[in-house]
């Protein structure tokens, strides 16, 4: 068995049966290809790699076969590896991961002069996925030639994953980004022509010039339900408060602290389809205290103030029928009987246990159409169970 089946399966089975044209051209990003290759592989993938002449001379063919376990496809042969590995039925979704500045133009231009650009051309032809990850200077990129034909290629159906600026560069997009690009080329697009927003994280009331009263919300179910909607096709806008968890990069998102500072940007939830509302938002908010409070009073006495309720402000800006709403609770009868009554209102309301905040794993209850389905299992699973019931 070759070392690559050995990750096999190690973050999740959605590219289960897929294969993937790796295509790799001579920007320095190149070193990044070795370890999108890995974790295309830990998500299931068969992974084909294919290299400019160039890019070899920055990272050898070797370590990337290491990496995929199959030899590198560096010059065509009389196999006719572009057309016995990149077209329809043969392919699931291409990735040119670095593309530089010269395979953007040399694709755009039709012109198929080396192993890279011949498997990328034979997909398009053929109605296969094409991703492009552009790494460049960013006055390459800013070029008016290259900008152009980075438009070019959009409208000829590929999907371009933007670089992160920094400074003068065009950096390669992490590597996470790119993943969920490629999952989301080959999964069922049931939510395509959807506009979702998700409301998560923890939102944080200020004490003094320094504190805040908070709660232990990590976020990580908010970022599953992100994630299973993006890779569903989509388009996931995310409005977050404090978080434990990375927040993804692959979707436009929107930060808030307060209660107060969400609530002057509900205005702008008038265009979504479904609204998910599963932040941890303050009960209570303190009355702040101008400077910093010093650190040596005894018997500090904080005045709080019950704080505005979002959903009801949400109620009256695009109606129940749009919104999922989550419950938390401590108790299980408690949680049960208030999600009910809940689900009487909305279009669907999830209830967990208080005592499942930052955890990988807990229980929900789901309420719809006078049904309850109660489930245990990772996050990840569950998320996909609620987008299973969200319906039309």
């Amino acid at each position: 068995m070759h070392p690559s089946e050995e990750i096999k399966f190690e973050k999740s089975r959605k590219l289960e049966g897929k294969r993937i044209c790796l295509c790799i051209t001579s920007s320095a990003a190149c070193i990044e290809a070795f370890y999108l290759c890995r974790e295309l592989i830990r998500h299931g993938a068969d992974v084909n790699v294919f290299m400019s002449e160039k890019a070899t001379k920055l990272i050898h063919p070797n370590l990337m076969e290491f990496a995929s376990g199959k030899k590198p496809v560096v010059e065509l042969s009389g196999y006719t590896e572009h057309v016995s590995l990149c077209r329809k039925g043969c392919c699931d979704a291409v990735v040119v991961c670095p593309c530089t500045a010269n395979t953007i133009s040399k694709i755009t231009l039709g012109i198929a002069d080396n192993a890279v650009t011949s498997c990328v051309l034979t997909a398009i032809g053929s109605k296969v996925p094409v991703i492009v990850v552009p790494a460049m200077h960013l006055s390459l990129m800013k070029n008016d030639s290259v900008e152009k034909n980075i438009e070019r290629l959009k409208e000829m159906g590929c999907i371009i994953v933007e670089p992160r600026i920094e400074g003068e560069r065009a950096k390669i997009a992490d590597r996470e980004t790119i993943i969920e690009n490629v999952i989301r080329c080959v999964r069922e697009r049931d939510l395509e022509g959807k506009n979702i927003l998700i409301i998560g994280g923890a939102s944080a009331e200020k004490i003094d010039d320094i504190r805040v009263l908070t709660n232990r919300s990590s976020g990580k179910f908010a970022i599953e339900l992100v994630r299973e909607c993006f890779e569903r096709g989509a388009y996931v806008e995310f409005w977050h408060g404090w978080m434990r968890e990375k927040v993804p990069d692959y979707v436009k998102s929107r930060e808030f602290e307060s209660v107060e500072d969400l609530l002057k940007m509900i205005d702008d939830c008038k265009n979504f389809d479904f609204i998910f509302v599963c932040a941890a938002l303050s009960n209570y908010i303190p009355e702040p205290m101008d400077g910093k409070i010093p650190s040596n009073i005894r018997g500090l006495t904080l005045d709080l103030r019950v704080a505005p309720r979002l959903i009801d402000k949400l109620r009256e800006i695009v109606g129940e029928e749009r919104i999922i709403a989550f419950k938390a609770e401590e108790k299980e009868e408690d949680l049960i009987k208030k999600a009910k009554e809940m689900s009487r209102v909305f279009h669907m309301v999830v209830g967990n246990l208080t005592s499942s905040f930052g955890s990988d794993r807990t229980k929900i209850w789901i309420f719809k159409d006078g049904d309850v389905l109660e489930k245990e299992d990772k996050k990840d699973k569950l998320a996909e169970l609620i987008i299973d019931k969200l319906g039309g």
